[in-house]
């Protein structure tokens, strides 16, 4: 019977490479017995490239950790298998799904339903906060995916029995294109990435498909093509979330050139481009939906021919929100920029079962109803934990898709997160059964004086309260940690409803909830910008912390702000006063800190009043009589006293020139001089026409 299985198991799989589709198969039974099967599996079947997630993997597999989930982009296996005995971690399994190639295995071995539904999932330890135990936690997200699993179109086996078969789909049409390209749409696409180089400046191509349609290969191969047929040698870069992202392009071009044409495609990465600067005739950037809005934007400016390739939806969850944000700002600076989508599948057929059982049942097709605009039904107000998911399965896909659109980094963790974190609640804003708004927050604090105490001390770290310890440990403020404490993790508003007051009205519902709730505080940490701050600002937080290292991804520091419920509001405004005025001495650890940014936070130390004869110095300045070197000083206490005064522009130039100490080749380039005496003559000009000095009185 075993026998018969596998061989039965073994002529599925070339059924499935007939068909070009890959084939899922979910095996539940007794582990011991189930792991011997599936080595006498791999030993009948022999696969070339084998992945494996969980405990017992073969000497000859590639075992995946947590840590691979991007990574994964762009690789290939013919056999995955995923031994779930040892722990289900959902943002893997999505990540690997996609490396499976036509005709390939995805193989989860799990016990029996009814005994899986009631077991701890070890492998999303990291998603829960203290004091959860993962080893006893018993969350909802097990339980949820076997629901969304039996929904699918899988091949289901329990034991020796096949409990469900699977509906083949119907064989592909046969597509034909001109070799190197495998379909007529990676055809086009390589023609437009061609026509980038060789048409006008300033109309850069937006490559969209999902996964397994060829656009990085179409990438490989039209810089290749760019190369072979180049009169001169050209430089090209290649950037992306992480170097193995790249690999397909750069694989594809490597293959179609020779050995010493290599280089002239590099990968670097991104954050490495907005700092180092480097000239090329075209950039090309992969999965761009998993690369912050903000950085796409900088490097818009920094080249003039660039190539954004990005899926469209799938594990990343990002391809919607890509085409809201960043597609508007497109349009916005480039408005003849060209996007091309491409449908056909090369890796595996569209009716592919595993494309589908991914997408369903890790919530990643973006189905959301986006209206118009509000009507005149009546709003409410809800509140979801992680026991209410299983019962409103249509909200939690609402909800998701939103964080997906609002959040560049929203991934299926997340989701699990979602299902698996007692100690996370949604709040949301809804209309007829449409999620307007919805906001993701955290329950922190009430930490014991011991284990504040040791984390104050640098001796201790806890998961899952993050604003408690920053608290505690940053601003030294440990008996705040043993409050009650909420913290926004996430705010999202529908794209076509955005500016009509919906998030501002959820901040206000959630704080109405926390003072119920006997809460201390509220808080929320996000990458800084000028417009977010404003935001937070106007519902009642105050800034109370910088982070000392910006993000890689987004080149932003975080920050943190805090609005007090029941807790005193003093304590607030003395930590935002202290921030403000800290920051101002401590700017040469914020190097890449925006200016705008900048004059938003700080809060200079109260300047000494400048003399009727000092004025005058700096009078002699303006009209091009003394040097910059010999009135810096006084310039720089004129400013502290008046830069509220000036207009912005000139505030920026100002605060980056005296306060960040910025060198002259960065002031040239952010505000675009030819030369640092062009810079310092306008300034002078500006400061003298305006009639800012001669307003200005000794105290």
């Amino acid at each position: 019977m075993r026998s018969s299985l596998l061989s039965q198991l073994l002529h599925w799989q070339q059924q499935a490479a007939s068909l070009q589709i890959r084939l899922p198969v979910v095996w539940q039974g007794e582990r011991d017995a189930l792991l011997a099967q599936c080595r006498l599996l791999l030993q009948q079947h022999q696969a070339p490239t084998l992945y494996w997630l969980g405990d017992n993997a073969p000497e000859h597999a590639v075992q995946l950790s947590n840590r691979q989930n991007y990574q994964l982009l762009g690789s290939e296996c013919d056999m995955l298998v995923i031994n779930a005995f040892s722990g289900f971690n959902a943002d893997l399994v999505a990540a690997s799904a996609g490396c499976v190639k036509a005709g390939g295995i995805w193989l989860l071995l799990c016990p029996p339903f009814a005994q899986w539904r009631q077991q701890a999932n070890i492998a999303h330890k990291n998603l829960l906060p203290y004091p959860l135990d993962a080893n006893s936690h018993q969350g909802h997200f097990i339980p949820f995916w076997l629901s969304q699993l039996q929904q699918q179109n899988v091949l289901l086996l329990e034991n020796q029995t096949l409990v469900k078969p699977l509906n083949w789909p119907a064989a592909p049409a046969t597509l034909t294109a001109s070799a190197p390209c495998a379909t007529p749409d990676q055809h086009q696409a390589v023609e437009a990435i061609l026509h980038v180089v060789s048409g006008h400046r300033r109309r850069p191509l937006v490559l969209t498909a999902d996964r397994g349609r060829g656009k990085s290969a179409a990438l490989g191969i039209a810089a290749a093509q760019l190369i072979n047929t180049a009169t001169a040698a050209k430089q090209l870069i290649i950037t992306a979330p992480s170097p193995q992202a790249a690999q397909t392009a750069l694989k594809h071009f490597q293959q179609l050139t020779d050995p010493t044409q290599h280089q002239q495609l590099q990968f670097v990465p991104f954050d490495q481009l907005l700092g180092d600067k480097p000239k090329a005739d075209l950039l090309l950037v992969d999965e761009a939906a998993a690369i912050p809005t903000p950085v796409l934007q900088q490097l818009l400016k920094q080249f003039s021919r660039i190539v954004f390739a990005t899926t469209e939806h799938g594990y990343e969850g990002t391809g919607r929100g890509f085409q809201l944000r960043f597609m508007h700002y497109l349009s916005e600076q480039c408005p003849k920029w060209h996007k091309l989508e491409l449908q056909q599948p090369i890796r595996y057929q569209q009716q592919d079962p595993l494309e589908q059982l991914i997408f369903s049942g890790f919530l990643l097709t973006q189905n959301l109803t986006v209206p118009e605009q509000l009507n005149t039904a009546a709003r409410q107000y809800c509140q979801y934990q992680a026991s209410d998911w299983l019962n409103r399965p249509d909200i939690l896909q609402q909800v998701f898709s939103l964080l997906s659109l609002a959040h560049y980094q929203t991934q299926v963790k997340d989701l699990a997160a979602l299902l698996d974190n007692s100690q996370l609640r949604v709040f949301t804003l809804e209309q007829q059964g449409q999620v307007l708004a919805c906001a993701l927050v955290s329950i922190e604090g009430s930490i014991s004086a011991s284990l504040t105490n040791a984390i104050y001390q640098g001796e201790r770290r806890v998961q899952g309260h993050l604003l408690a310890q920053s608290l505690a440990f940053h601003l030294a403020r440990p008996e705040l940690a043993q409050l009650p404490l909420w913290r926004i993790m996430r705010i999202a508003v529908q794209p076509a409803l955005q500016r009509q007051q919906l998030g501002s009205s959820l901040l206000q519902h959630i704080a109405g909830a926390a003072k119920q709730q006997q809460l201390a505080y509220l808080g929320t940490s996000f990458a800084a910008s000028t417009d977010l701050i404003h935001f937070w600002q106007q519902a009642g937080y105050e800034p109370v912390r910088l982070g000392h290292s910006s993000d890689n991804a987004s080149a932003e520091y975080s920050i943190l702000m805090l609005r007090p419920v029941n807790g005193d509001a003093d304590t607030v405004r003395t930590m935002q006063h202290d921030f403000s005025q800290q920051l101002y001495w401590r700017l040469a650890h914020y190097p890449r800190l925006n200016t705008g940014l900048l004059l938003q936070l700080i809060e200079p130390p109260p300047p000494v009043p400048l003399t009727q004869a000092e004025l005058a110095q700096l009078a002699l300045f303006c009209q091009g009589k003394r040097p910059y070197e010999l009135v810096s000083h006084l310039l720089l206490s004129w400013f502290n006293l008046h830069y509220k005064t000036l207009e912005i522009a000139l505030q920026q130039e100002l605060a980056a020139l005296l306060w960040q100490q910025s060198c002259w080749a960065v002031l040239q380039q952010q505000f675009g001089y030819n030369s640092m005496k062009a810079m310092l003559t306008k300034i002078g000009q500006r400061l003298h026409n305006g009639g800012y000095l001669s307003c200005c009185t000794t105290g």
